[in-house]
């Protein structure tokens, strides 16, 4: 982690975890050039913990209950830096990553920014060419097809977070939420470099992760409630 940076420029990485002790320690290390790292778990049972603070002592971790939209709240109120990243711990940012969220939030007309998405194949497996392929065309999505999903790193000013009441603790479709809440006070960001993200959702559960994917953002925006998309969804977050 940096100490460098103008008091005003400022960035925190705020990491939701659970169970995340085989990914943490990559994901940290994308996030090395932060000037705060907050990890936020929800209750992991592996050494997810002992891993973030081995990495680097000065790694801030909170604890509370599992919710992605209340860990994400737990680590903004940890952080005192004025700009915050929120990165998913299979994730990974790009380099050159903190000058571009600065120059974006330089414009103050922008709200919320996000990066494009890259999906690799786990790493329990290689990847068939037709798998490859549908990953491809899902992170086109990313490009600007419809608002962002959390994995594709949404930053913002920390007191616009606080201003809209932070992430809804709600189970499913938290961060298009967020973005939406956000979007009424600027405009999005879209940033040209692309976060790695793993394929392991897929993975699991390949018919029923392209399904819900496809159409869960849509089906919110009509109006179906995230408790019943998440159980449509199932375990698995």
């Amino acid at each position: 982690m940096l100490d460098g940076a103008a008091p005003g420029t400022r960035i925190a990485v705020v990491i939701p975890t659970l169970d995340e002790e085989r990914s943490i320690g990559a994901c940290l290390e994308s996030a090395r050039d932060a000037d705060e790292i907050v990890v936020s778990d929800g209750g992991s049972a592996d050494r997810t913990i002992e891993a973030a603070r081995r990495y680097d002592p000065r790694v801030v971790v909170v604890e509370g209950p599992r919710g992605r939209g209340g860990q994400l709240n737990r680590g903004v109120a940890a952080a005192a830096a004025p700009i915050v990243l929120f990165l998913h711990a299979d994730c990974l940012l790009p380099r050159g990553w903190p000058g571009a969220v600065r120059a974006a939030l330089a414009d103050p007309a922008v709200a919320v920014g996000c990066f494009r998405l890259r999906t690799e194949p786990p790493l329990v497996r290689e990847a068939s060419s037709a798998e490859r392929r549908w990953w491809r065309l899902l992170d086109l999505r990313s490009r600007g097809w419809g608002l962002p999903y959390g994995d594709q790193a949404l930053f913002a000013r920390r007191e616009s977070v606080f201003g809209i009441g932070g992430f809804p603790e709600i189970p499913l479709m938290e961060d298009i939420a967020f973005v939406r809440a956000a979007l009424r006070n600027g405009r999005l960001a879209r940033l040209p470099l692309e976060v790695r993200t793993t394929a392991r959702r897929f993975a699991r559960h390949p018919i029923r992760a392209r399904v819900c994917t496809a159409t869960f953002p849509a089906l919110f925006r009509l109006g179906v409630s995230a408790e019943t998309l998440a159980r449509w969804y199932g375990k698995g977050r």
